[in-house]
Protein backbone atom coordinates (compact mmCIF):
# COMPACT_ATOMS: atom_id res chain seq x y z
CA UNK A 1 0.00 0.00 0.00
CA UNK A 2 1.33 3.44 -0.51
CA UNK A 3 1.57 6.03 1.91
CA UNK A 4 1.52 9.78 1.67
CA UNK A 5 3.38 12.32 3.11
CA UNK A 6 1.62 14.49 6.35
CA UNK A 7 2.08 17.49 4.25
CA UNK A 8 0.44 16.14 0.98
CA UNK A 9 -2.78 14.89 3.33
CA UNK A 10 -3.22 18.45 5.22
CA UNK A 11 -3.85 19.94 1.88
CA UNK A 12 -6.22 17.24 0.80
CA UNK A 13 -8.10 18.25 4.15
CA UNK A 14 -7.85 22.08 4.16
CA UNK A 15 -9.11 21.98 0.10
CA UNK A 16 -11.83 19.42 1.08
CA UNK A 17 -12.92 21.74 3.87
CA UNK A 18 -12.87 24.92 1.91
CA UNK A 19 -15.35 23.15 -0.80
CA UNK A 20 -17.60 21.69 2.05
CA UNK A 21 -17.67 24.96 3.61
CA UNK A 22 -18.36 26.56 0.15
CA UNK A 23 -21.43 24.88 -1.43
CA UNK A 24 -24.59 24.25 -0.26
CA UNK A 25 -25.71 22.49 -3.02
CA UNK A 26 -26.89 18.76 -1.71
CA UNK A 27 -25.27 17.34 -4.94
CA UNK A 28 -21.70 18.61 -4.71
CA UNK A 29 -21.87 17.73 -1.12
CA UNK A 30 -22.80 14.17 -1.84
CA UNK A 31 -20.09 14.16 -4.16
CA UNK A 32 -17.26 15.15 -1.43
CA UNK A 33 -19.15 12.59 1.06
CA UNK A 34 -18.63 9.63 -1.42
CA UNK A 35 -14.58 10.73 -2.05
CA UNK A 36 -13.96 11.09 1.20
CA UNK A 37 -15.50 7.67 2.47
CA UNK A 38 -13.69 6.20 -0.66
CA UNK A 39 -10.20 8.00 0.09
CA UNK A 40 -10.54 6.36 3.54
CA UNK A 41 -11.60 2.97 2.57
CA UNK A 42 -8.98 2.53 0.16
CA UNK A 43 -5.81 4.62 2.05
CA UNK A 44 -6.59 3.72 5.76
CA UNK A 45 -4.80 1.41 7.36
CA UNK A 46 -6.05 -1.29 9.98
CA UNK A 47 -3.83 0.04 12.42
CA UNK A 48 -4.14 3.62 12.60
CA UNK A 49 -5.87 4.28 15.34
CA UNK A 50 -9.16 3.57 16.99
CA UNK A 51 -12.48 3.45 14.75
CA UNK A 52 -15.04 6.06 15.07
CA UNK A 53 -18.81 5.33 14.83
CA UNK A 54 -19.02 7.57 11.98
CA UNK A 55 -22.37 6.16 10.71
CA UNK A 56 -23.65 7.13 13.69
CA UNK A 57 -23.18 10.48 14.05
CA UNK A 58 -23.97 11.36 10.52
CA UNK A 59 -27.08 9.45 10.89
CA UNK A 60 -28.00 11.77 14.25
CA UNK A 61 -26.51 15.04 13.06
CA UNK A 62 -28.51 15.07 9.69
CA UNK A 63 -32.05 13.45 11.88
CA UNK A 64 -31.07 16.55 14.81
CA UNK A 65 -30.61 19.10 11.90
CA UNK A 66 -33.73 17.93 9.93
CA UNK A 67 -36.23 17.80 12.57
CA UNK A 68 -34.66 21.42 13.99
CA UNK A 69 -35.18 23.13 11.45
CA UNK A 70 -38.33 21.89 10.33
CA UNK A 71 -39.98 22.52 13.71
CA UNK A 72 -38.57 25.94 14.05
CA UNK A 73 -38.24 27.79 10.43
CA UNK A 74 -41.79 28.33 9.66
CA UNK A 75 -40.56 29.29 5.68
CA UNK A 76 -41.54 28.06 2.52
CA UNK A 77 -44.42 27.57 0.18
CA UNK A 78 -44.79 23.69 0.20
CA UNK A 79 -46.71 23.09 3.85
CA UNK A 80 -47.02 20.13 5.20
CA UNK A 81 -48.96 20.85 8.49
CA UNK A 82 -49.70 23.34 10.58
CA UNK A 83 -49.48 23.27 14.08
CA UNK A 84 -50.97 25.48 17.02
CA UNK A 85 -50.23 28.82 17.11
CA UNK A 86 -49.51 28.74 20.54
CA UNK A 87 -46.83 25.84 20.80
CA UNK A 88 -43.38 27.93 21.76
CA UNK A 89 -40.94 27.91 19.15
CA UNK A 90 -42.61 25.41 17.16
CA UNK A 91 -45.93 26.70 16.80
CA UNK A 92 -46.99 27.64 12.71
CA UNK A 93 -46.74 26.12 9.61
CA UNK A 94 -44.32 23.04 8.98
CA UNK A 95 -42.82 23.33 5.72
CA UNK A 96 -41.19 20.90 3.42
CA UNK A 97 -38.71 23.73 2.42
CA UNK A 98 -37.77 24.18 5.93
CA UNK A 99 -36.86 19.85 6.43
CA UNK A 100 -34.60 20.13 2.93
CA UNK A 101 -32.90 23.73 4.52
CA UNK A 102 -32.27 21.71 7.72
CA UNK A 103 -30.91 18.26 5.41
CA UNK A 104 -28.20 20.20 3.82
CA UNK A 105 -27.12 22.07 7.04
CA UNK A 106 -26.46 18.55 8.70
CA UNK A 107 -25.49 17.01 5.10
CA UNK A 108 -22.42 20.01 5.10
CA UNK A 109 -21.41 18.81 8.72
CA UNK A 110 -21.37 15.14 8.07
CA UNK A 111 -19.67 15.82 5.21
CA UNK A 112 -17.02 18.61 6.71
CA UNK A 113 -16.74 15.52 9.75
CA UNK A 114 -16.24 12.89 6.82
CA UNK A 115 -13.10 14.52 5.70
CA UNK A 116 -11.56 14.90 9.18
CA UNK A 117 -12.38 11.38 9.89
CA UNK A 118 -10.53 10.37 7.10
CA UNK A 119 -7.65 12.20 7.99
CA UNK A 120 -7.50 10.84 11.24
CA UNK A 121 -8.05 7.29 9.56
CA UNK A 122 -5.33 7.78 6.48
CA UNK A 123 -2.48 9.77 8.76
CA UNK A 124 -0.16 7.96 11.50
CA UNK A 125 -0.81 9.79 14.79
CA UNK A 126 3.40 10.07 14.76
CA UNK A 127 3.70 11.63 11.39
CA UNK A 128 0.96 14.42 12.59
CA UNK A 129 4.08 16.76 14.36
CA UNK A 130 5.41 17.13 10.75
CA UNK A 131 2.66 19.23 10.24
CA UNK A 132 3.97 21.67 13.00
CA UNK A 133 6.38 24.22 11.86
CA UNK A 134 9.85 23.79 14.19
CA UNK A 135 9.67 26.62 16.31
CA UNK A 136 6.24 25.32 17.89
CA UNK A 137 7.87 22.02 17.90
CA UNK A 138 7.48 21.43 22.09
CA UNK A 139 3.79 22.82 21.45
CA UNK A 140 3.12 20.25 19.31
CA UNK A 141 4.44 17.37 20.77
CA UNK A 142 2.53 17.58 23.81
CA UNK A 143 -0.84 18.73 21.80
CA UNK A 144 0.25 15.17 19.93
CA UNK A 145 0.59 13.38 23.35
CA UNK A 146 -2.56 14.55 24.72
CA UNK A 147 -4.24 13.28 20.94
CA UNK A 148 -2.61 9.81 21.58
CA UNK A 149 -3.72 9.32 25.53
CA UNK A 150 -7.35 10.29 24.36
CA UNK A 151 -7.98 6.58 22.51
CA UNK A 152 -5.79 4.95 25.63
CA UNK A 153 -7.67 6.44 28.43
CA UNK A 154 -11.21 5.08 26.48
CA UNK A 155 -9.69 1.25 26.16
CA UNK A 156 -8.06 1.51 29.87
CA UNK A 157 -11.75 3.21 30.83
CA UNK A 158 -13.13 -0.49 29.07
CA UNK A 159 -10.75 -2.70 30.94
CA UNK A 160 -11.50 -1.05 34.03
CA UNK A 161 -15.43 -2.15 33.70
CA UNK A 162 -15.20 -5.10 32.11
CA UNK A 163 -12.67 -6.20 35.36
CA UNK A 164 -15.57 -4.47 37.64
CA UNK A 165 -18.02 -6.51 36.04
CA UNK A 166 -16.30 -9.80 36.59
CA UNK A 167 -16.55 -8.95 40.40
CA UNK A 168 -20.54 -7.97 40.29
CA UNK A 169 -20.28 -4.86 40.42
CA UNK A 170 -22.94 -2.78 38.28
CA UNK A 171 -23.65 0.95 37.87
CA UNK A 172 -26.33 1.86 39.18
CA UNK A 173 -25.62 5.55 39.93
CA UNK A 174 -23.07 8.57 40.45
CA UNK A 175 -22.11 6.59 43.55
CA UNK A 176 -21.35 3.11 41.70
CA UNK A 177 -18.61 5.18 39.36
CA UNK A 178 -16.28 5.62 42.08
CA UNK A 179 -14.42 2.06 41.74
CA UNK A 180 -14.20 2.99 38.07
CA UNK A 181 -13.03 6.18 37.95
CA UNK A 182 -10.70 5.98 40.75
CA UNK A 183 -9.00 3.01 39.08
CA UNK A 184 -9.18 5.28 35.98
CA UNK A 185 -7.29 8.44 37.36
CA UNK A 186 -4.46 6.65 38.89
CA UNK A 187 -3.65 4.64 35.90
CA UNK A 188 -3.58 8.23 33.97
CA UNK A 189 -1.26 9.67 36.31
CA UNK A 190 0.69 6.39 36.04
CA UNK A 191 1.49 6.71 32.54
CA UNK A 192 1.69 10.43 32.71
CA UNK A 193 4.63 10.13 35.25
CA UNK A 194 6.13 7.04 33.41
CA UNK A 195 5.93 9.52 29.70
CA UNK A 196 7.07 12.15 32.13
CA UNK A 197 10.68 10.23 33.25
CA UNK A 198 10.85 9.20 29.88
CA UNK A 199 11.23 11.86 27.82
CA UNK A 200 13.64 13.29 30.59
CA UNK A 201 15.81 10.99 29.96
CA UNK A 202 15.32 10.87 26.54
CA UNK A 203 16.59 14.95 27.04
CA UNK A 204 13.00 16.62 26.26
CA UNK A 205 13.14 20.26 27.13
CA UNK A 206 16.91 20.61 26.83
CA UNK A 207 16.48 23.04 23.78
CA UNK A 208 19.27 25.59 23.19
CA UNK A 209 17.33 29.40 23.77
CA UNK A 210 16.64 30.77 20.25
CA UNK A 211 16.53 34.89 19.39
CA UNK A 212 13.53 35.94 17.62
CA UNK A 213 14.46 38.93 14.78
CA UNK A 214 12.50 41.87 15.41
CA UNK A 215 11.18 41.03 11.79
CA UNK A 216 9.57 38.36 13.32
CA UNK A 217 8.34 40.19 15.66
CA UNK A 218 7.04 42.46 13.66
CA UNK A 219 5.44 40.21 11.26
CA UNK A 220 3.68 38.52 14.31
CA UNK A 221 1.95 41.93 14.98
CA UNK A 222 1.10 42.90 11.59
CA UNK A 223 -0.58 39.87 11.69
CA UNK A 224 -2.53 39.63 14.86
CA UNK A 225 -3.39 43.56 13.97
CA UNK A 226 -4.81 42.44 10.44
CA UNK A 227 -6.55 39.61 12.09
CA UNK A 228 -8.67 42.03 14.49
CA UNK A 229 -9.19 44.41 12.28
CA UNK A 230 -10.43 42.12 9.78
CA UNK A 231 -12.95 40.69 12.47
CA UNK A 232 -13.98 44.14 13.26
CA UNK A 233 -14.71 44.48 9.89
CA UNK A 234 -16.80 41.53 9.70
CA UNK A 235 -18.88 42.93 12.95
CA UNK A 236 -19.88 46.13 10.43
CA UNK A 237 -21.35 43.79 8.00
CA UNK A 238 -18.42 43.76 5.52
CA UNK A 239 -17.11 41.29 3.63
CA UNK A 240 -13.80 42.22 2.96
CA UNK A 241 -12.97 41.03 6.43
CA UNK A 242 -12.26 37.45 5.24
CA UNK A 243 -9.85 39.00 2.81
CA UNK A 244 -8.08 40.92 6.10
CA UNK A 245 -8.01 37.86 8.00
CA UNK A 246 -6.15 35.54 5.32
CA UNK A 247 -3.64 38.21 5.04
CA UNK A 248 -3.28 38.13 9.05
CA UNK A 249 -2.92 34.48 8.43
CA UNK A 250 -0.34 34.49 6.11
CA UNK A 251 1.32 37.26 7.96
CA UNK A 252 1.64 34.97 10.87
CA UNK A 253 2.41 31.79 9.17
CA UNK A 254 5.55 33.66 7.21
CA UNK A 255 6.59 35.03 10.50
CA UNK A 256 6.52 31.09 12.18
CA UNK A 257 8.30 30.28 8.57
CA UNK A 258 10.91 32.54 9.28
CA UNK A 259 11.50 31.71 13.05
CA UNK A 260 11.67 27.99 12.40
CA UNK A 261 14.47 28.57 9.99
CA UNK A 262 16.64 29.16 13.37
CA UNK A 263 15.85 25.83 14.67
CA UNK A 264 17.53 23.07 14.19
CA UNK A 265 15.35 19.17 14.12
CA UNK A 266 16.45 16.18 13.11
CA UNK A 267 14.38 13.27 11.75
CA UNK A 268 15.03 9.70 11.75
CA UNK A 269 15.04 8.19 8.34
CA UNK A 270 13.53 11.03 6.66
CA UNK A 271 10.35 10.25 3.61
CA UNK A 272 11.14 12.04 0.78
CA UNK A 273 8.49 13.90 -1.52
CA UNK A 274 7.21 11.50 -4.63
CA UNK A 275 5.26 11.90 -7.79
CA UNK A 276 2.15 10.84 -5.77
CA UNK A 277 2.50 13.33 -3.26
CA UNK A 278 2.47 16.02 -5.62
CA UNK A 279 -0.39 14.16 -7.70
CA UNK A 280 -2.49 14.35 -4.32
CA UNK A 281 -1.57 17.81 -3.98
CA UNK A 282 -2.60 19.15 -7.20
CA UNK A 283 -5.43 17.26 -7.33
CA UNK A 284 -6.82 18.94 -4.27
CA UNK A 285 -6.23 22.36 -5.14
CA UNK A 286 -7.62 21.58 -8.75
CA UNK A 287 -11.23 21.66 -6.74
CA UNK A 288 -10.24 25.50 -5.82
CA UNK A 289 -10.75 26.73 -9.18
CA UNK A 290 -14.60 26.82 -8.57
CA UNK A 291 -14.34 29.37 -5.47
CA UNK A 292 -12.22 31.55 -7.72
CA UNK A 293 -14.63 34.54 -9.47
CA UNK A 294 -14.45 34.11 -12.93
CA UNK A 295 -16.76 34.33 -15.79
CA UNK A 296 -15.12 30.88 -17.15
CA UNK A 297 -16.32 29.18 -13.78
CA UNK A 298 -19.60 31.03 -13.38
CA UNK A 299 -22.77 28.62 -12.99
CA UNK A 300 -21.16 26.04 -11.47
CA UNK A 301 -24.24 26.09 -8.87
CA UNK A 302 -22.59 25.93 -5.77
CA UNK A 303 -24.91 28.15 -4.14
CA UNK A 304 -28.36 26.33 -3.46
CA UNK A 305 -31.96 27.59 -1.86
CA UNK A 306 -34.57 25.80 -1.32
CA UNK A 307 -36.94 29.12 -0.35
CA UNK A 308 -39.33 29.85 -1.46
CA UNK A 309 -40.71 26.74 -2.89
CA UNK A 310 -38.21 23.73 -3.79
CA UNK A 311 -36.27 23.29 -6.81
CA UNK A 312 -34.27 20.52 -7.86
CA UNK A 313 -30.29 21.86 -7.15
CA UNK A 314 -28.25 22.01 -10.46
CA UNK A 315 -25.16 20.04 -11.01
CA UNK A 316 -22.19 21.25 -13.77
CA UNK A 317 -20.74 18.06 -15.03
CA UNK A 318 -17.25 19.88 -15.03
CA UNK A 319 -17.85 20.67 -11.58
CA UNK A 320 -17.90 17.40 -10.90
CA UNK A 321 -14.85 16.41 -12.32
CA UNK A 322 -13.05 18.89 -10.81
CA UNK A 323 -14.12 17.59 -7.35
CA UNK A 324 -12.79 14.25 -8.77
CA UNK A 325 -9.62 15.35 -8.45
CA UNK A 326 -9.99 15.30 -4.41
CA UNK A 327 -9.82 11.42 -5.27
CA UNK A 328 -6.10 11.21 -6.33
CA UNK A 329 -5.03 9.03 -3.51
CA UNK A 330 -8.10 6.19 -4.51
CA UNK A 331 -6.71 6.23 -7.82
CA UNK A 332 -3.11 5.93 -6.71
CA UNK A 333 -3.77 2.84 -4.17
CA UNK A 334 -6.24 1.45 -7.39
CA UNK A 335 -2.91 1.77 -9.46
CA UNK A 336 -0.54 -1.56 -8.97
CA UNK A 337 2.76 -0.98 -8.39
CA UNK A 338 6.03 -2.26 -10.43
CA UNK A 339 7.15 -5.04 -7.40
CA UNK A 340 3.08 -5.78 -7.69
CA UNK A 341 3.45 -6.26 -11.64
Amino acid sequence: MRTFRAQAWGVWLLAGGALVLATRNPLYLLLLLVISRVVQASCASRATGPRLRYGRIAAFILLFSTLFNLLTAHVGETVLLTLPAGWWLIGGPITLEAAVYGFVTGLGLVTLLSFFVAFNAVVPTGELIGLVPAALYELGLVLLLAITYVPETGRQLQRIREAQAIRGHRVRGLRDWRPIVIPLLVGGLERAMNLAETMVARGFGAVAPVATPWRVRLGLLAGLALTLAGALRLAWSGVDGWALIGAGAVAIGLAYRALSRGVRRTRYRPRPWTKADTTVVAGALLPLLLLLPLPALAGAGLAYEPYPRLSLPAFAPWAGLLLLGLAAPAVWQATPTREAA
